[in-house]
């Protein structure tokens, strides 16, 4: 019988490529929040978070805890971020994993609690999920109300990468994730995932060249727009961001499963296709 984890210590998690914008309606877009990459396997109700290195770190962040409260069976791909004055915190998150006492690291996630963003699920209920088109990822990661777990977040998805990017420049953010709708989580095809540096390190510490500038690839580049418009705050863990645009509305569909306090997978259930 594997331990709990194991499922997931063989994966190669797909990696973002640094690179120019690219625009089209084969993309979406999310905010670069440069936290610490966490792979969340939740097996028979247990969770365990490594990192792409393959650690165990789930005793340096216990408030995550609670996502193994709503799906007991799933692998989830996402980052541990903590925010300082509203901004990415990179130096506190490296001060968490140095942190092996476990009373140590639940005294400092009541103090200071760390968010987990979860932009992908690798596997659902023991059915790899990896092939599936990002899009049909994405959807079935919005209705299975991880929102309602305290320090658990879905990271929204923007259709705008222009406004976005200008939106997390004026924010003084990392910069943007850009994604291939159609594609599966496959760690052969890097240019299918391309981050955007917004103009500032993930330290915070001093402006860099863009790497929009830089001719890396083909793509098509968007220009420069103007900062975009005052819209509402990214969620309510999140800290309030006017300058980003709203993301699309996610009710539009076939909406959320019916609520059952936890997700279990009944005999009809089709994983992935909810």
């Amino acid at each position: 019988m594997q331990g709990v984890g194991e499922r997931s210590a063989g994966i190669v998690p797909m990696q973002p490529v640094p690179g120019r914008l690219p625009v089209g309606e084969q993309w979406s877009y999310e905010v670069d929040w440069s936290g610490i990459r966490l792979l969340a396997d939740v097996d028979q109700g247990t969770l365990c978070l490594r990192t792409l290195e393959g650690d165990d770190v789930t005793a340096r962040f216990p408030e995550f805890a609670g996502l193994a409260d709503v799906v007991a069976d799933g692998l989830f791909d996402g980052e541990a971020v903590l925010l300082d004055a509203g901004q990415p915190s990179s130096l506190a998150l490296f001060d968490r994993l140095r942190r092996a006492d476990p009373r140590k690291a639940r005294s400092l996630a009541r103090e200071r609690p760390a968010i987990f963003m979860v932009y992908d699920v690798l596997r659902l209920y023991g059915v790899p999920l990896t092939e599936r088109p990002l899009d049909e990822r994405r959807a079935t990661l919005g209705r299975l109300s991880l929102d309602e777990v305290g320090r658990i977040q879905v990271s929204p998805v923007y259709d705008d990468g222009v406004a976005l990017l200008a939106g997390v420049r004026e924010q003084g953010l990392p910069g943007v994730m850009a994604r291939r709708r159609d594609t599966g989580h496959d760690a052969g095809s890097p240019e299918d995932w391309v981050r955007v540096v917004a103009g500032v390190d993930a330290f915070d510490t001093a402006p860099t060249a863009p790497v929009t500038d830089l001719p890396v690839t083909d793509l098509p580049v968007a220009d420069r727009p103007e900062p975009p418009p005052a819209g509402p705050a990214l969620s309510a863990l999140a800290p309030p961001l006017p300058g980003l645009p709203a993301p699309p509305d996610p009710s539009s569909g076939s909406g959320r499963p019916s609520a059952r306090g936890r997700h279990s997978r009944d005999e009809d259930d089709a994983p992935g296709l909810w």
